[in-house]
């Protein structure tokens, strides 16, 4: 796909042409990200420009009635949904559980998130190195081997060709999700939203740890509010979810009420996906959930994907992808200046009934 005719796309595009836009295209790791991000339809969705070739591919997409579909705004709360709702839904599968959550659950548009190059290099680094170098891992079988490449080089596939029930991980907005996603009659889908101060301080460093980004928290503040990272615009993100949170196929949920009062969010899901647990059932899972657990838990933590991420891009930021698991956190280490950006954004896009403060 790399003669791709951009001036004929499928979607409307622009380019992140400000200077804050120019500057976030700049401090992204360049093997990564060498074509840059652009602004995607009526949304103006930030995403690497190679969406622009799979569009098409995303919009055409066909959806199974008992599909579910976990849909955020990144570093709000994805995972741990993801696993609950898996868990929920396969009752209390702890044995099934084991296998990794990118195969269970995977990320339908991972491979629009890469360009031509950066997909040459997971091939080169990740696939091939991996077995080049003799490692005893899943892909010296040829099954598991298989679902690592579709895991990194055609996640469409790789949810095309699950077992259903599909369980489906989305960051895209709601306008452009699959045609198929967009009416009441659609399958389930569940929203996990976050307070965008702790969305923000979270995403920075994820940014950071994967994606090789070499800004500083105050810069990534200062492209946070100005709609200049990827899946931005979030209050656009949240919005188009929010509005359509009473159709009988949404279920939208906050990360601050998952960690005010777990057991009842999982009642809440059970009832949401057609399933009845015991109150003995409810402990057993919020233990399973419990931070401490997921970020010690191999098959939900992404260590492994961090591994092969960093070992690309070479920068050393001393975090995890479970770094901190509370509410608050950006109190510890965002500066009044960049507080006070904050609240006057958070007041500018206020929802009514989502995070005035």
């Amino acid at each position: 796909m790399t003669d791709f005719d951009f001036s004929n796309p499928p979607i409307e595009f622009s380019e992140l042409d400000s200077d804050l836009g120019k500057k976030w295209n700049a401090q992204c790791c360049p093997l990564f990200y060498d074509e840059g991000y652009v602004r995607l339809g009526s949304a103006k969705g930030v995403y690497a420009r190679n969406y622009v070739r799979f569009y098409e591919r995303i919009r055409d997409f066909q959806v199974h009635s008992d599909d579910i579909w976990v849909a955020s705004f990144p570093k709000c709360g994805t995972t741990w949904t993801q696993e609950m709702v898996w868990c929920i839904v396969n009752d209390l599968d702890f044995e099934g559980a084991k296998v990794g959550l990118q195969k269970r659950f995977p990320y339908f548009e991972l491979r629009a998130n890469w360009s031509p190059n950066l997909t040459k290099m997971i091939t080169q680094t990740v696939l091939e190195g991996s077995k080049s170098e003799g490692q005893p891992n899943e892909n010296e079988d040829n099954e598991n081997s298989d679902s690592n490449r579709e895991f990194f080089l055609n996640s469409f596939n790789l949810v095309e060709n699950l077992s259903r029930p599909r369980f489906v991980k989305t960051h895209l907005h709601y306008s452009l999700l699959p045609e198929a996603l967009k009416n009441e009659n659609s399958p389930k889908m569940i929203y996990v939203a976050r307070n965008p101060k702790d969305a923000c301080t979270s995403f920075y460093h994820h940014s950071c740890l994967l994606d090789g980004y070499s800004g500083s928290l105050e810069d990534f503040v200062d492209a946070f509010t100005s709609d200049n990272v990827f899946c931005a615009p979030f209050w656009t993100h949240l919005r188009e979810f929010w509005e359509v949170r009473d159709r009988k196929n949404v279920l939208f949920i906050k990360y601050e009420d998952m960690k005010k009062d777990l057991p009842s969010i999982i009642r809440q899901t059970a009832e949401f996906v057609g399933k009845s647990l015991t109150d003995e059932q409810v402990k057993i899972l919020e233990k399973h959930l419990s931070f401490e657990s997921m970020k010690n838990n191999p098959s939900v933590n992404y260590e492994d994907i961090v591994g092969n991420m960093r070992k690309m891009h070479g920068t050393a930021h001393d975090s995890k992808f479970m770094r901190k698991g509370k509410v608050g956190s950006w109190k510890d280490e965002m500066t009044p200046e960049m507080v006070a950006k904050l609240d006057a954004w958070i007041a500018e896009n206020n929802i009514d009934g989502l995070y005035e403060s």
